[in-house]
C-alpha cells in the first residue's frame, strides 16, 4: 500500500518522528516512528514484503505506533514538540542541536556556534 506524507514533525527530545500520511483509499494516519530516514512532506512510503520503502528506496523505518489522524491530535503534537525545523524546515543553525537525540538533524541544521564561527 502506498502512503503520501502530508505533514512531518521531528521530536529532538526522543529522537523519533511523526508523519501524517494518507492513502488512495482516503485512510489518514499519524505514524510515530524511528529510523535512519526522516519523512518529509511530499514523500511517498510503501509497505513491501521486505520492509518499508520511502520514495522507492528501502529504508530502516520502524513504526512505533499508528494513530487515526485527527486535527486536534496533530495540533497537540505540533504545539508540544520543540524542534525549530518543524516550523522552518530550511533552517541553517539550531540552538537545540547540543541536546537533540538525532545523530544528524532531520532538517540539515548545524549547531549555532558552528555557524557563528564560520565552520
Amino acid at each position: 500500500m502506498e502512503w503520501f506524507v502530508k505533514h512531518a514533525l521531528a521530536c529532538p527530545q526522543t529522537g523519533t518522528a511523526f508523519a501524517a500520511v494518507s492513502c488512495m483509499r482516503n485512510l489518514n494516519l499519524i505514524l510515530w516512528y524511528r529510523g535512519d530516514y526522516f519523512l518529509h512532506k511530499g514523500n511517498t512510503i510503501s509497505t513491501t514484503p521486505v520492509g518499508i520503502t520511502a520514495n522507492d528506496r528501502r529504508r530502516d523505518i520502524n513504526i512505533i505506533h499508528a494513530f487515526p489522524f485527527s486535527p486536534s491530535l496533530w495540533a497537540s503534537f505540533s504545539n508540544n514538540i520543540q524542534c525549530p525545523g518543524n516550523n522552518d524546515p530550511f533552517i541553517d543553525g539550531c540552538s537545540k542541536r547540543p541536546h537533540c537525540r538525532f545523530k544528524n538533524c532531520p532538517y540539515g541544521a548545524m549547531k549555532e556556534n558552528n555557524l557563528q564561527a564560520g565552520l
